[in-house]
């Protein structure tokens, strides 16, 4: 090729780059969301659920929260209900999907995020990022930048993400229902709400976008913690709950669990007795119950 030739397309590629940056991003599918109850003057909740998780895990939590005003939970880019895969998963990533959530609801109040297990670290990005936004935070049995002290719980997370990769390569053999019914099952669901998160799981592409976000958690840590610490005006309830919290690791859990609650201005520590790492969203929720009731009350019922 001509030596003009060889500049002539580097140019063409320079203004096509140049035009492309110019032009309108693309607008992001929607959500899969549901919500119930009616809109009062407290905040909006808004339910993030953990590794594997969808929307179909805080079923028996969104009707009971329902009951005393509006509450919605949903299903991450590429998992359960919601179009995907979303690209590079970040744990920061993650927690700017909240509000484009919020964008999509229309909602331009404060809110109230719950996290259960990993996703306590993506409410926990939002907060951190936007905490004009941020009326109270839930953490359930979370993950959050505390953990980074405890080098037990950084094993846990490793032990996390190499079984999220046995689901990838299962998977990838033909046996992505098998997995799905292995994590639908349990105490955590039953009835339609199990069989809604077995359909969102059962899809090879959404075992994917879950191991990616294992994947993402631990670099996770360490970008969450580098940003603004959260405001200490914010009210924090942290819950959680071990068969066994006599156990190093659960002893571990609990000391990093507790932190930002006892770090902030208002902060609850809600011990659940006897839980298991998801019970408190389904028969021990009145846990997860009296936290919002708490951060609700500060706002007028009528």
């Amino acid at each position: 090729m001509r030596r003009g030739g060889i500049l002539d397309t580097i140019l063409a590629i320079v203004i096509a780059g140049v035009l492309i940056g110019l032009a309108p991003p693309l607008a992001a599918a929607p959500l899969f969301v549901a919500c119930r109850g009616e809109q009062t003057a407290a905040p909006l909740v808004i339910l993030e659920s953990g590794a594997f998780g969808t929307s179909a895990d805080w079923a028996d939590v969104l009707k009971a929260l329902g009951e005393g005003g509006r509450a919605c939970a949903f299903d991450r880019a590429g998992l359960g209900r919601s179009p995907g895969p979303p690209g590079h998963v970040t744990a920061i990533g993650r927690g700017e999907e909240i509000g484009a959530l919020l964008d999509q609801l229309g909602w331009r109040g404060r809110v109230i995020l719950v996290g259960h297990s990993n996703g306590g670290l993506y409410v926990e990005a939002y907060a951190r990022l936007h905490p004009e936004r941020v009326a109270g935070l839930v953490y359930i049995n979370a993950v959050g930048s505390e953990d980074l002290a405890f080098p037990r719980l950084l094993e846990s997370l490793r032990q996390e993400r190499r079984l999220s990769n046995l689901a990838v390569t299962l998977g990838r053999m033909g046996l992505s229902r098998l997995v799905a019914d292995v994590l639908a099952g349990g105490e955590t669901l039953a009835g339609p709400a199990q069989s809604r998160k077995r359909q969102g799981l059962e899809r090879l592409g959404a075992l994917i976008v879950a191991r990616d976000e294992d994947r993402a958690m631990l670099p996770g840590l360490c970008a969450v913690a580098r940003l603004p610490p959260l405001p200490r005006d914010i009210p924090v309830v942290a819950v959680f709950g071990d068969l066994d919290p006599s156990l190093p690791l659960p002893r571990d859990w609990s000391a990093a669990e507790r932190e930002p609650a006892e770090q902030a201005n208002h902060g609850w520590v809600l011990d659940a007795a006897n839980a298991t790492h998801t019970s408190p969203l389904t028969r021990d929720r009145a846990y997860l119950e009296a936290a919002i009731d708490w951060l609700r009350s500060s706002y007028p019922t009528s």
